[in-house]
């Protein structure tokens, strides 16, 4: 059977899957008679657009891989049928139109198939290829090897039956990550000593605390990972993709009243652990740090501002932070700032259906 797939860049998709010839209800092979099954693969608009981002960077496609596993309840429920990848030799830039140029032989019968873009690794073929559902779902991918414009996507199709002639199969991707953007920041200081001009200023923009390793099956618990597969942990770093995880910004003065603007989007695997404060490390929740500045007079006094996403990050949600400072910040980066010192407003969004709702932290 030929299976062809055509890509426009987007993070949904419908695939199309037809067959002719006899089908092996348990998921085994035809009886040999060479039916084909056609297979296209049609992305779709998402819902929602991503502030600092742009459309462009939210819907590119570099790479694809499609896995098709045999489903059912025979011996060989699981196992690999066919597999085939794009973009790995040199990168694709779907972001508008089509890409097509894959076909796929396999038989009809009960099957599972799976998308995988914009992974650092073609599993499909080599020293790198999976041989059952098993190997493909424990595969995991490093936050190292993500960009603002090559964010990882997974989504299957379940389990269904290619039959004789022609069929409509739906399958949606999903971003393995978390979105926290930090839309904006509002200089609204109580004290008379901090509205005057120039004497505030906003500064590095980061995520603390970040899992950077998440399985296809999504079901790795970040509390399990070994230390080294966190980056950022209690203190900023800088060696990852630009803007992933960190935004080197210059100063920009933010005078009483003032509101800055400037979205900044950072990227996280799921994290459901607890806040902690202990010296010492231990795997806890995400924080978006606001590195600000307060002049006294003399000298510049650097203060953060540490904010924890009330219930975690959860894969394939936006959590869009606005800050209204009333004082300096915490002079312990691992410290929250107390309550009363900053207000924000977090909404999540499902990046696939647009959902939003509002809580205060």
């Amino acid at each position: 059977m030929r299976i062809t797939r055509q890509l426009a860049a987007v993070a949904a998709f419908a695939l199309l899957a037809g067959a002719c010839g006899k089908t092996d209800p348990a998921g085994g092979r035809t009886d040999g008679s060479g039916a084909e099954t056609i297979l296209s693969v049609n992305f779709c608009a998402p819902a929602t657009k991503v502030a600092a981002q742009t459309e462009t960077n939210e819907k590119m496609i570099r790479n694809v891989q499609i896995f098709v596993f045999r489903a059912g309840s025979g011996g060989d429920a699981g196992n690999l049928e066919i597999a085939a990848s794009a973009g790995f030799d040199q990168e694709l830039e779907a972001s508008t139109g089509t890409f097509s140029g894959i076909t796929l032989k396999c038989s009809t019968g009960e099957r599972e198939i799976w998308a995988v873009v914009n992974d650092a690794k073609d599993h499909t073929a080599g020293a790198e290829a999976v041989a059952t559902k098993d190997d493909f779902l424990a595969l995991t991918h490093d936050l190292k090897d993500a960009r603002k414009d090559k964010l990882l996507m997974i989504g299957t199709s379940g389990a269904l039956t290619l039959h004789e002639g022609r069929e409509d199969v739906d399958i949606v991707v999903r971003r393995a990550a978390a979105s926290v953007i930090l839309e904006t920041v509002t200089q609204d200081f109580s004290s008379p000593a901090y509205q005057k001009n120039g004497v505030f200023r906003v500064e590095d923009c980061y995520l603390l605390n970040v899992p950077g390793r998440v399985n296809f099956a999504g079901t790795v618990e970040p509390s399990t990972l070994p230390t080294d597969a966190w980056y950022a942990r209690m203190e900023a770093q800088t060696n990852l993709s630009e803007g992933v995880i960190y935004d080197r910004v210059s100063p920009k003065l933010l005078n009483y009243g003032d509101v800055d603007t400037t979205p900044h989007a950072f990227y996280a695997y799921p994290n459901d652990c607890s806040p902690s404060e202990d010296a010492s490390w231990c795997a806890r929740s995400t924080l978006l740090v606001l590195e600000a500045s307060v002049y006294n007079g003399h000298d510049w006094q650097k203060y953060y501002y540490p904010v924890t996403i009330a219930g975690g990050l959860e894969a394939n949600k936006q959590y869009r932070v606005n800050l209204i400072l009333h004082r300096p910040g915490t002079l312990d980066v691992n410290h929250p700032v107390k309550i009363e010192d900053v207000t924000t407003v977090v909404r999540v969004c499902d990046w696939d259906s647009g959902d939003r709702y509002d809580q205060d932290i």
